[in-house]
C-alpha cells in the first residue's frame, strides 16, 4: 500500500447509493472509476488509519491489507466511520501480529466502550474477551492535547458534528515523520471558534476537508454538521486570513454524498475555478497524496 491514501471518499450512503436511482447514482453505475465512492477512510501508513468503517473489507482488498495496522484514529462513532464488526474480524485472523489493534476516541465517544461491554447483541458480548486477549485496546484522547502514536504526533480538535454518543467529532492535526502537518477535517460543519483559534498555531501542508453536500444551496452560510461548496470556501478563506493555509497548502475534498447531483468531474471544474490561491483537489478512492 501507499502512505497517505484515500481508502474511501463518500459519506454514509456511498456513491452510488444502493437504494437510489437519482442521476448521480446512475452516472456512477454507468461510468465507474472516480465517480464511485466507498465510505470514508484515510490510511496514513501501514500502522495508522483515520477511521475503519463500513467498507473496510473491500478497501483492504483494493488498496492494501490491514495485517500491520495497529492504530485507528476514530473521528466519531457513526457506523460509516467506526464499524464495530471489524474488531471481531481481527479476532478471526489465524495469523496476526501479537499486538492489539488500538482504537483512539475523544471525549464522550470513548463511552461507547461501556455500551459494548454490557451489550450482549453487540459482537456476541465478547468485547471484554477481545480486550483481555489483547486483540483490541481502547484509549481516550482529550481535545487539544498532543499524543505520540507510533511515528506521528496527533492532536484532536473539536468538530461541529455529533456522533452516536452525542460526542463532538474529532478533527485531527497530524505531524508526519517528515515534519509536515496534515489536517483531517471530517465530519464537521462550519468550524467552531475554538477550532479556528487552535489552528492559528499551525501551518497546514496537507489539508483534507469534507465537502459532504457539494453544491447544495439551502443550508445557510455557516451550517452545522457538514460542509458544502460555499461553506468550504468560507472556511478556507478564514484559514487563509489567519495564515493557517497559504498558496503552498494542498487541499483535498472528501466525504461527498450523492444528494447534490454534482459528479466528480463537476466538482473538479467548480474548484478549478475559484479565487482561492491554493490548489483544491477533489479526492477519489485510491488517490494518494505525494509527499
Amino acid at each position: 500500500m501507499k502512505d497517505l491514501t484515500f481508502y474511501g471518499t463518500s459519506a454514509a450512503e456511498g456513491i452510488p447509493s444502493p437504494f437510489c436511482d437519482c442521476y448521480l447514482c446512475r452516472n456512477a453505475r454507468e461510468k465507474g472509476g472516480k465517480e464511485v465512492r466507498k465510505r470514508s477512510m484515510f490510511r496514513i501508513n501501514e500502522e495508522i488509519t483515520l477511521d475503519l468503517g463500513a467498507d473496510s473489507f473491500v478497501q483492504a482488498i483494493m488498496y492494501g491489507d490491514f495485517i500491520n495496522l495497529e492504530h485507528v484514529l476514530v473521528t466519531h462513532t457513526h457506523e460509516d466511520h467506526f464499524a464495530y464488526m471489524m474488531m471481531n474480524v481481527r479476532n478471526m485472523a489465524t495469523h496476526r501480529i501479537d499486538r492489539p489493534l488500538n482504537y483512539y476516541m475523544t471525549d464522550k465517544a470513548y463511552d461507547i466502550l461501556e455500551f459494548y461491554r454490557k451489550s450482549k447483541p453487540i459482537l456476541k458480548g465478547c468485547v471484554n474477551e477481545l480486550i483481555e486477549r489483547n486483540i483490541i485496546a481502547f484509549h481516550r484522547l482529550e481535545f487539544g492535547h498532543t499524543y505520540k502514536i507510533s511515528n506521528i504526533e496527533v492532536t484532536p480538535l473539536k468538530g461541529n458534528h455529533y456522533g452516536n454518543m452525542q460526542e463532538n467529532s474529532a478533527n485531527y492535526i497530524v505531524k508526519l515523520p517528515n515534519g509536515k502537518i496534515l489536517f483531517y477535517g471530517l465530519d464537521t460543519g462550519y468550524y467552531l471558534d475554538e477550532t479556528f483559534e487552535a489552528l492559528k498555531k499551525y501551518h497546514i501542508d496537507y489539508y483534507i476537508s469534507e465537502c459532504t453536500f457539494g453544491t447544495a444551496k439551502d443550508r445557510g452560510l455557516k451550517p452545522d454538521g457538514h460542509l458544502d461548496v460555499d461553506s468550504c470556501k468560507l472556511v478556507f478563506k478564514k484559514l487563509l486570513e489567519q495564515h493557517t493555509i497559504d498558496e503552498d497548502t494542498k487541499i483535498y475534498l472528501t466525504h461527498i454524498n450523492h444528494c447534490h447531483l454534482s459528479t466528480h468531474e463537476d466538482l473538479v471544474e467548480i474548484f478549478d475555478n475559484t479565487d482561492l490561491p491554493c490548489k483544491i483537489n477533489v479526492a477519489y478512492d485510491g488517490m494518494s497524496i505525494e509527499e
